[in-house]
This record gives structure tokens, sequence and C-alpha cells, in this order.
């Protein structure tokens, strides 16, 4: 997996399966995954779930309307996200912790 600061990826839009990690405190491990995937039940269509931990798989909320990305793509504006990040997702880490990855490699899920 490659991993990028949040705050340096070039993209403007984050797509579904896109992961997010970042230091945090209990009830969380030190480092936390978060993946963003389509919930219908959100207002943008995106929302959150912890993949890391003891809060692995725990929905951790849905983004607001404001997140999506501009155009026709069903994707979520990383500018927004940047501007919203101690409001939407995770207050007690700074946004510029946080490293993203285009989602895990298919090797994670390979039994040697």
């Amino acid at each position: 997996m490659e991993w990028k600061k949040l705050v340096e990826l070039e993209d403007e839009n984050l797509w579904r399966g896109t992961v997010f990690r970042f230091p945090a405190t209990y009830p969380f491990e030190p480092v936390v995954d978060f993946m963003l995937f389509l919930d219908s039940a959100s207002e943008s269509g995106f929302s959150l779930v912890c993949t890391t931990g003891y809060k692995s798989g725990h929905h951790e909320g849905g983004l607001p309307l404001e997140a999506r990305a501009k155009g026709k793509v069903q994707a979520i504006s990383k500018t927004r996200l940047i501007e919203n990040w101690t409001n939407w997702v995770y207050p007690e880490t700074s946004v510029t912790e946080v490293q993203v990855s285009e989602g895990y490699t298919q090797e994670i899920g390979i039994i040697a």
C-alpha cells in the first residue's frame, strides 16, 4: 500500500475504498484506519467505517451533502474534507497528520 499525506494529495476526488490512517486515542488504538464507503443512508452517499483494531467494523459516521465532489462523479471532495476534518471525522487529530491510500491491497486478504 502506498500512503500519502491527505493535505499533499494531488487528486481532488476521494473515491469509495479510500483509507484514511491517523493517530487516535481511546477507544481506538494509537493509529486507526477509516475507510470511505458508499452509504445510501448518508446525505452525501458516503460514510466512514473503522477497519482496524477493537472498533473494526463500526460505522463512524455519514458525511454531509457538502462533502460531495463537484460534477457528475460519485466521490468526496478532498478540499472540503480537509477544511472540515475536525468537524466531520475526528476532532482529536489535525488533518496534517492524516495519511491516505487508495485502498487495501489484495495481498492483505491472501492466506499464506
